[in-house]
């Protein structure tokens, strides 16, 4: 019998064979198409012959109307595919759920990252080139997203696709720096175990702690091309504000100075009391140029602390630090340094003489104290604690 009417493609040129959205009661055989046209299983079904059409959707238009709801024929296929014959979801429905299709879109993974998405069913390249149906699994090419590549001399080669596996793309960790990953070029119909370790180690072989929330906020963003540490950027998206990227906050989300991550930093920094300008980071730490620099997240916490200082954690004081002199002010406590906790009021020397009042300070350091006997601070600089001794 010479075939007149064909509804719908459901399986060939799928990557998952489908079912009917809903049981199909129309009488589809009844003295046109052979028995067997609706039911997917059949070596009859309609998609098959669909395809043996080159997707002719034309000729089920031809009869069941260019809209699909019912034509001459007065049936309509939009009874079993309620979107129409050619709507993706006809084929597709939510996606395909073949192997690790349903891993990567739980991930939020587009289609386009893979395939080429028509924005058409009749586009070239999707079931049809050159009018003649396309067999076999579908093309693989890869988007944006498996291209990334943060340093060129990590990446071993383009994106690829042999069948079974992926290469080179930046999705599975084959093209990260210092990764460590165990499964960074995993097979496609394989099941998918294990963890963050599968793409990059944890932690990565450049980190030295495996507390993932302390840097990369939970906020943000994964495998999305981008790595985000901290919740800005800059210093301050992991530590201190966008005032100062000392604490706090520090890396625990602290905030009070009797937290030592917090401690007297910006006591030093904005110098509030006045005895001296403000002391610059790299005065007590060595600070990174960027992330990865040597010294900062290759290594543990705490963070290291200049060794000349003499800084003791346990009983939170620098014992050798010469700016104190022989004061060793707890780092956790607050006015525990004021004038003569480090040298004398006058210093014990033979330059100085016992009842020398402060006004006189002036006469032989008039560059460091003023005629009442402030200490000088100008801007971000002073001669009162910089490592010279000045007097005329």
């Amino acid at each position: 019998m010479k075939w007149l009417i064909v509804i719908a493609a459901l399986i060939a040129g799928c990557s998952d064979a489908r079912e009917l959205s809903e049981p199909c009661t129309d009488d589809c055989t009844a003295g046109v198409h052979p028995a067997g046209f609706p039911d997917p299983a059949s070596p009859a079904f309609h998609g098959r012959e669909l395809e043996r059409r080159n997707w002719d959707f034309a000729l089920c238009a031809s009869c069941h109307g260019a809209d699909f709801s019912g034509g001459t024929a007065k049936l309509s296929c939009l009874t079993c595919h309620r979107q129409g014959p050619t709507a993706c979801t006809t084929c597709h429905r939510d996606g395909p759920t073949s192997k690790a299709h349903q891993i990567h879109a739980g991930n939020h993974v587009p289609c386009a990252e893979c395939h080429t998405v028509p924005a058409r069913w009749d586009d070239d390249g999707h079931i049809l080139h050159g009018g003649v149906a396309i067999t076999g699994p579908a093309k693989v090419t890869f988007g944006a997203l498996a291209a990334t590549t943060h340093t060129a001399a990590d990446r071993a080669g383009a994106p690829s696709w042999d069948g079974a596996t992926c290469s080179n793309v930046y999705c599975h960790g084959d093209a990260l720096h210092a990764a460590g990953g165990a499964a960074t070029r995993p097979r496609w119909d394989a099941p998918a175990t294990g963890g963050c370790d599968r793409c990059h180690a944890s932690p990565p072989p450049s980190h030295a702690s495996a507390d993932c929330a302390t840097c990369h906020p939970a906020s943000a963003q994964h495998v999305d091309g981008i790595v985000q540490v901290g919740s800005t950027s800059g210093c301050s998206g992991c530590h201190g504000t966008a005032a100062s990227p000392a604490p706090p906050f520090d890396l625990s989300g602290h905030q009070f100075t009797t937290a030592i991550g917090v401690g007297a930093h910006q006591a030093h920094l904005q110098a509030s009391a006045r005895i001296s300008a403000p002391i610059a980071c790299a005065t007590c730490h060595a600070v990174p140029s960027s992330v990865d620099s040597p010294g900062h997240i290759d290594s543990p916490g705490p963070a290291e602390v200049t060794a000349s200082l003499g800084w003791d954690r346990t009983t939170q004081t620098c014992t050798t630090a010469s700016c104190h002199g022989p004061a060793r002010p707890r780092w956790t406590s607050t006015g525990q340094v004021s004038c003569g906790s480090c040298h004398g009021i006058p210093p014990a020397s033979p330059s100085h003489t016992p009842g020398m009042p402060l006004t006189s300070c002036a006469t032989c350091h008039p560059g460091t104290v003023d005629a009442f006997g402030n200490i000088i601070v100008t801007g971000q600089s002073s001669e009162h604690i910089n490592g010279v001794v000045d007097h005329l």
